[in-house]
């Protein structure tokens, strides 16, 4: 059956040379959770959830934000490290010259016809203690939510990125009611993203509790499995993630061996042997380990009645480019057949589809995501 549909995905039965033809435009398919000004998005990402904007190597300008609404993108989340410029004691006050920042993003967003994500970003310290963080987190989304009541219904909010550490399922399904408690405080109807825990994986949807009277609460998830494939050769992962050389569909025409560091650590020495070994139908390093990914995401919003959004997708480049559009274009379609929008978490660096120097799109990619 994943060889079928992969197969039907890609336009061709052999997998080995799945390289999927441009086609022209689509038009958007009718979604069965989300609203539809959240179909196709990008992310604003490295910029200013960065500890001061540029330190990463990536300063938003108008063009950024020109070039995505032309290329046919109908939203930009936007991250954002609130508390890099909020006071450390109450009421926590957010810098007014990085407000003003942040209300550009969202105007340079809206005023070309695309919805803005306000998306609170690398809140590490909540994560490393969410007890002795959750007035402060609390104190900015009421700032937040203050200063953007008045915007029009295009903008909406995203609680918290990829809560993860110690911010626990049961901690964050506790701290996200305070924060949403000071968001309604100012802001009551305003539509708001709330991401699971672990990293927003979907496994962890089953575990997220939303306030049952809040009917503008959106669930949101993130999709970089097999994150073995998609993280490969980064330099920001530990030395497990070295091993570069994996493809996409598994198994590759020859093994490949694993980076010394990925031996010392047993699921990922598992996952190479079963990568280097398993037929493609059940491969850790095929479509079934996207499909199950979307299986869970889809159980929940079928159970919850909840909109569901994919609010990251993507694959670094030090993957060859054939394999990184193949998933990234099966992830995309699999998204919008069940009805999910999604947005690309591009981060101007090494997982960027869009050179922000240069405003050159990746063609391969882009056509993965649009065509």
């Amino acid at each position: 059956m994943l060889l079928r549909r992969l197969a039907q995905l890609c336009g061709i039965a052999a997998l080995s040379g799945c390289i999927p033809d441009v086609a022209p435009l689509l038009p958007a398919a009718p979604h069965a959770f989300v609203p539809g000004e959240l179909h196709r998005g990008i992310n604003a990402g490295n910029a200013l959830d960065a500890p001061k904007e540029g330190e990463w190597g990536v300063t938003l300008d108008e063009r950024f934000f020109t070039d995505v609404a032309a290329a046919g993108f109908d939203h930009v989340r936007i991250p954002i490290r609130f508390n890099a410029h909020a006071a450390v004691s109450a009421p926590y006050t957010v810098d007014e010259d990085f407000f003003r920042r942040v209300d550009w993003a969202i105007e340079q967003t809206i005023s070309r016809k695309m919805t803005a994500i306000v998306d609170f970003h690398h809140y590490e310290e909540l994560m490393d203690d969410p007890d002795g963080n959750a007035d402060r987190f609390a104190g900015i989304w009421k700032q937040i939510a203050a200063r953007y009541h008045d915007r029009p219904a295009s903008v909406l909010y995203e609680l918290l990125n990829e809560p993860t550490g110690k911010l626990t399922a049961p901690r964050w399904n506790a701290l996200l009611v305070q924060g949403l408690a000071a968001i309604r405080s100012a802001d009551p109807a305003r539509r708001v993203i709330v991401d699971s825990a672990f990293w927003a994986a979907a496994k962890e949807l089953a575990n997220l509790d939303l306030p049952a009277g809040d009917p503008a609460l959106i669930t949101s998830f993130h999709m970089y499995q097999p994150i073995l494939f998609t993280h490969q050769g980064m330099p920001f992962m530990p030395p497990e993630y070295a091993t570069i050389g994996i493809t996409f569909p598994g198994p590759p025409a020859a093994p490949i061996t694993p980076a010394p560091g990925a031996l010392k650590v047993e699921w990922v020495a598992d996952w190479f042997k079963r990568y280097n070994s398993t037929p493609a139908a059940d491969n850790p390093g095929g479509p079934a380990a996207v499909l199950a990914e979307f299986a869970m995401a889809r159980a929940y919003a079928e159970r919850t009645k909840r909109p569901l959004y994919l609010g990251e997708l993507g694959a670094g480049d030090a993957i060859d480019h054939a394999s990184r559009a193949r998933w990234t274009r099966l992830v995309r379609e699999e998204a919008e057949k069940q009805g999910i929008g999604w947005a690309y978490w591009d981060d101007g660096g090494r997982f960027k589809i869009f050179d922000r120097k240069t405003g050159v799109w990746d063609p391969e990619l882009t056509a993965a995501l649009l065509r």
